[in-house]
């Protein structure tokens, strides 16, 4: 399921990092969790796949999680606003390797160490 433009919208772009836009509309917060809609683990890690594979002008499928930390909720209400920060990308070609954090108004809410084919 692709989640750009439904789940989230780009809002802008910079070397190492792209700003996202949550819609507090989608319905997946309608279920996670009624009344205060955080947003899953999952469709975190799509969207980080999604921004990359935009990136590389490729479609890219998670391998494997090397390190996934929550350090806070991602509220579209609270925070909607985003900053992907990529510190290492690695490509290959073959293999993608991206270590980085989502953030909001500069407070880190997740780090990740990821790997997408």
């Amino acid at each position: 399921m692709i989640l750009q433009n439904n789940m989230y919208s780009v809002t802008g772009t910079s070397a190492d990092s792209i700003g996202v836009r949550l819609n507090a509309g989608h319905p997946i917060y309608q279920a996670h969790f009624p009344g205060n809609p955080i947003t899953p683990g999952v469709c975190l890690v799509q969207m980080v796949g999604e921004l990359l594979g935009n990136r590389v002008g490729r479609h890219l499928q998670l391998s494997k999680v090397v390190n996934l930390k929550f350090i806070a909720p991602v509220s579209p209400q609270e925070k909607p606003d985003l900053e992907v920060r990529f510190t290492a990308v690695d490509d290959d070609g073959a293999t993608l390797k991206a270590r980085g954090s989502i953030e909001a108004e500069g407070a880190v809410l997740t780090k990740f160490s990821l790997v997408f084919v």
